[in-house]
């Protein structure tokens, strides 16, 4: 599979992992699914304006493709990636994969799938999309 299939697998992966997350959130509280999902959006976004516009493949090169192609609508930004942009994105990554918990520890089976895509997702980024990444400035980038 090439490295373009693999980065768009891998966020499918990932959004699997938080639709699971809101069906858990539904099955227990149905109005909190919805605003769930928003607040996910909301923090991809963040990650995306704070993270991705400071890629070098953003738009066309992207090896997630989505990401990249929303990037390249925002005010393109250079340098090496700061501690507190570098701090946001984990902020805003764990809270997409924190809040359902609450949720998912009554739903064990939707709890273990939830798991399952999420690690499945972050594996195939760091072992497959990582290695072969062109942007040389990425702290999650293998040194050279």
């Amino acid at each position: 599979m090439n490295t373009v299939a693999v980065g768009t697998f891998s966020l499918t992966l990932l959004t699997g992992a938080v639709i699971v997350g809101a069906v858990a959130i539904a099955l227990a509280a149905p109005l909190y699914a919805p605003a769930y999902l928003a607040a996910a959006a909301l923090l991809v976004g963040t990650v995306i304006a704070v993270f991705c516009t400071k890629c070098p493949l953003r738009g066309k090169g992207c090896l997630h493709v989505l990401p990249g192609r929303l990037a390249a609508l925002l005010p393109a930004r250079q340098g090496k990636y700061t501690a507190v942009e570098i701090a946001i994105v984990v902020v805003a990554l764990l809270l997409i994969a924190a809040v359902p918990q609450y949720w998912l520890f009554s739903q064990v089976p939707l709890l273990a799938l939830f798991w399952v895509l999420a690690g499945t997702g972050a594996v195939l980024i760091l072992r497959r999309v990582c290695l072969v990444c062109g942007n040389r400035c990425c702290p999650l980038r293998p040194k050279e």
